[in-house]
C-alpha cells in the first residue's frame, strides 16, 4: 500500500487534510466520498506515474483529431458542468454525464482525460492546467481559486456566466459587422464580373471603331485587360503584402505600432476601445470575485488581452500594486482608461464590492459597444451602397460614352 496525502472539502464547506494509505488513487477517492467528503486534491507521496501517464495521454489527444474545440462548445461545458456541480454531484460522475452527451469528438477525449486524472487523484484545476490549448489560464485559474476557497460551484456558476457573456459580445459583434462584409464582398464580385467578363466584349464593338475613345473608357479598357492577364501579379502583391505585414506584427514594435492603430483609427477605434475595457473589467471582476488574488487577477487578465498597449498598461498597473498603490489610483494615473472608471473602482474599493462595481462598468461598456455596432451598421450599409454605385456607374458611363460620342457624330 502507499500512502497519499488528502485535501477535502466536507457537507458543511469546510476544508480538511490528512493522509491515508490505500492500494492506488482511486480508492482514496471512493473512501472519502463515501464518508461524505468532496475531494479536492490527492498526492501520492512516493510516485509520479499518474502525473506522466496524464502527459501521454494529453500529447496523444492532441493528435487523435483535428476536430476543432469551439469557445461555444467550452461555454456549453461550463455552463453545464455548473449546474451539475450546483446539484451536489461529485465532479467525477459529473465528468462522466458530460462524456455521455458532449458531441465534439475532440473536447469529449479532453474530458474522459479530465476524468481519469481526477479519479487518480488530481485536483481539477491541475486536470484543466494540462490542456492550455483547451482551457486558458483564466478559466484554470479560476477552478483553482475556487478549490482553495472551498467555493467550487460558485466559481464555475461565475465561470459560466463569465464565458457566456463573453460569447455573446463576440456574436454581437460579428452580426453587427456580417451584413457589411457581405455586401462588400458582393459589390467586389460584381465589379470584378463586369471587368472580367463584360467590358471584353465592349472592346471588341469598339476596335471597328476609328475613332479615339474618351478618357474614361481607355481607363477602364486598360484596368479589364490588366485584371485579366495579369491576375497573377494582382494577387502574388497581395500575398506579398499581406506576408510582410505579418511578419512585421511578429516584431514587438510592429505590434504595438499596429494595436495602436486599432485604438487610433477614426470611429471604430472608439468601439475597439470599448471592447478591451469591458473584457479587462469583466475578467479582473470574475477572478475578483471567485477569490483570486489581486496581483495574480491582473497577470491572468493581462494574458486575456490581446491588444500590446493595454497589456503594458496592465503591467505598469501590476507593478504599482506590488508598491502598495490601489487600483483606482493607477487608473487614474493611465491614459488608456477614463476616468469615470478609476472613480467607479474607487466606490467598490471603499465599500468591498470591487468585484460588482467591474461588472458594473463592464455590462455598461458592452451595452454602449453593442448601440455604436448598431449605429455604424447603420452608417456603413448607405456608405457601402453609394460606393458601389459610384464605382458600377463609372463602369456603366464609361461604356456608354463612345456610344454617345458615336451618335453624335452620325447626326
Amino acid at each position: 500500500m502507499a500512502e497519499y496525502s488528502y485535501k477535502v472539502k466536507d457537507k458543511r464547506g469546510r476544508i480538511k487534510t490528512g493522509i491515508i494509505k490505500a492500494d492506488s488513487k482511486t480508492s482514496v477517492v471512493a473512501k472519502l466520498q463515501r464518508d461524505g467528503y468532496y475531494p479536492i486534491s490527492i498526492i501520492e507521496k512516493e510516485s509520479h506515474k499518474a502525473k506522466t501517464g496524464a502527459a501521454i495521454l494529453s500529447r496523444r489527444i492532441s493528435l487523435q483529431t483535428f476536430e476543432r474545440i469551439r469557445n461555444k462548445d467550452i461555454v456549453v461545458f461550463t455552463r453545464q458542468l455548473s449546474n451539475l456541480i450546483n446539484s451536489r454531484m461529485p465532479i467525477v460522475k459529473a465528468l462522466d454525464v458530460l462524456i455521455k452527451q458532449t458531441e465534439n469528438k475532440r473536447l469529449n477525449t479532453v474530458i474522459q482525460a479530465l476524468k481519469e486524472e481526477v479519479q487518480d487523484g488530481a485536483a481539477f484545476s491541475e486536470a484543466l492546467a494540462k490542456h492550455p490549448k483547451v482551457f486558458s489560464n483564466l478559466y484554470t485559474g479560476m477552478v483553482k481559486a475556487g478549490e482553495s476557497g472551498g467555493v467550487l460551484d460558485i466559481v464555475l456558476t461565475e465561470l459560466a456566466e463569465f464565458s457566456e457573456e463573453e460569447e455573446a459580445l463576440r456574436n454581437r459583434v460579428k452580426s453587427a459587422l456580417a451584413y457589411p462584409a457581405v455586401m462588400v464582398l458582393v459589390g467586389g464580385a460584381t465589379v470584378i464580373f463586369l471587368l472580367s467578363f463584360v467590358i471584353p466584349r465592349f472592346v471588341m464593338m469598339f476596335s471597328n471603331i476609328n475613332q479615339t475613345l474618351p478618357l474614361p473608357t481607355r481607363m477602364l479598357i486598360f484596368g479589364s485587360h490588366s485584371l485579366r492577364v495579369y491576375w497573377w501579379i494582382y494577387l502574388l502583391i497581395v500575398f506579398l503584402a499581406l506576408l510582410a505585414f505579418r511578419q512585421y506584427t511578429k516584431r514587438e514594435e510592429g505590434r504595438i505600432a499596429f494595436d495602436r492603430a486599432k485604438l487610433d483609427i477614426p470611429v471604430f477605434g472608439k468601439v475597439f476601445r470599448k471592447i478591451l475595457i469591458a473584457r479587462f473589467n469583466r475578467t479582473l471582476g470574475t477572478l475578483i470575485k471567485s477569490g483570486v488574488p489581486i496581483l495574480k487577477a491582473i497577470k491572468i487578465t493581462q494574458g486575456v488581452i490581446v491588444n500590446r498597449i493595454f497589456s503594458v498598461e496592465l503591467n505598469k498597473i501590476y507593478d504599482g500594486l506590488k508598491e502598495g498603490k490601489s487600483l483606482s489610483q493607477l487608473l487614474t494615473q493611465s491614459k488608456e482608461f477614463p476616468p469615470i472608471i478609476a472613480d467607479m473602482v474607487a466606490v467598490g474599493e471603499k465599500t468591498g464590492n470591487l468585484g460588482d462595481s467591474l461588472f458594473k462598468i463592464a455590462t455598461s461598456y458592452e451595452e454602449e459597444v453593442e448601440n455604436e455596432l448598431k449605429a455604424l451598421t447603420s452608417l456603413l450599409e448607405p456608405v457601402i451602397i453609394l460606393i458601389m454605385g459610384v464605382i458600377v456607374g463609372f463602369i456603366v458611363l464609361s461604356m456608354l460614352l463612345p456610344v454617345f460620342e458615336l451618335t453624335a457624330v452620325m447626326r
